[in-house]
């Protein structure tokens, strides 16, 4: 399974209210001379190497919308799926990275970076939502405009901190990475409640039931809540599904159950394939952590079948 799909829950811990000394040494050598005014990088939050400020603010907000899900643009208005306010000290900052630079090097960067935090929620490409939204009326930041298909999201929480990064690769191929550092005593309290207090959606319930009496029957089962997204990867609705699963199918034991991503293709049945490969990879591997015996299988678009979704997985009993 590739770095970019991987999804873990880390200890959390409050980030410190200064720089830690390796922080400050990488400030101190990455070219400030090109930044904006007065830069300066969130606590123990480096940038990556070389990259330059284009932009930066600090504020003291008394609600500040720190954003956990898809946004959209109906009509005139913005649409988010979910956010929370919270008063905090802010500081939001703004980086250019070096030419030539990939979108997966950034976003693989920030992820270490974040890697003390508990991840509230992550998405890329489409599964976003909309761009210009994201860049005009969520960080207000227009350098950050890109396509839909090339940006992702990741926000965090520990005690006393919240932080949201966004990285897009514009229409000329150069990367930047947005930062919002939000600062205060317990301020990720709420958030990190909420995320504990979640609790399996009733249609991941359906999904699971009877799941074991449907393979004995058919010897394959759809998997309704667990659809890949168009990169092949798996978001948290998919893999709470697959967790909710993995107790009804660990009967089994070691009787060779498969585990089949199907991706449609767009013409480019190879890059399908492969993207499916990746998709059951995943899906195999959480069912394995859950002590079920799944061997991952990628379909592609070759294995149609009538009234079924094109990006779907399928728990297959030979």
């Amino acid at each position: 399974m590739t770095a970019r799909h991987q999804h873990a829950c880390v200890a959390r811990r409050p980030l410190a209210g200064h720089f830690s000394a390796a922080a400050a040494l990488f400030a101190a050598s990455s070219g400030l001379a090109a930044d904006a005014t007065q830069a300066e990088d969130p606590p123990e939050v480096a940038r990556f190497p070389e990259a330059v400020v284009v932009a930066t603010s600090q504020a003291e907000l008394r609600a500040y919308e720190f954003v956990i899900g898809r946004v959209e643009r109906s009509r005139r208005e913005r649409r988010v799926e979910r956010s929370e306010r919270v008063p905090a000290k802010l500081l939001r900052v703004t980086y250019r990275t070096p030419a030539g630079t990939r979108l997966e090097e950034v976003t693989q960067h920030y992820r270490g970076q974040l890697a003390g935090l508990t991840e509230v929620f992550t998405c890329q490409g489409l599964d976003c939502g909309r761009s210009t939204v994201w860049a005009n009326d969520v960080f207000g930041v227009k350098e950050l405009v890109a396509p839909d298909s090339a940006q992702f999201y990741l926000a965090a929480a520990g005690a006393d901190a919240l932080v949201a990064v966004y990285i897009v690769r514009r229409g000329n191929r150069r990367v930047y990475a947005h930062v919002d550092f939000a600062r205060g005593d317990g301020i990720g309290t709420g958030v990190l409640g909420g995320k504990a207090a979640q609790q399996e959606p009733d249609a991941e319930r359906s999904a699971s039931a009877g799941l074991a009496e449907t393979l004995r029957r058919d010897r394959y089962a759809v998997l309704a809540d667990v659809v890949p997204d168009k990169t092949g990867g798996l978001g948290r609705t998919a893999l709470r599904a697959l967790d909710a699963a993995a107790a009804q199918l660990r009967a089994f034991g070691s009787d060779g159950l498969f585990v089949v991503c199907h991706m449609d293709g767009d013409g480019d049945v190879d890059a399908a394939k492969a993207l499916a490969a990746d998709c059951a990879e995943q899906a195999a591997l959480r069912l394995q952590a859950a002590g079920v015996a799944a061997t991952p299988f990628g379909a592609g678009p070759l294995l149609p079948r009538r009234n079924a979704p094109r990006r779907r997985v399928e728990l297959v009993l030979p």
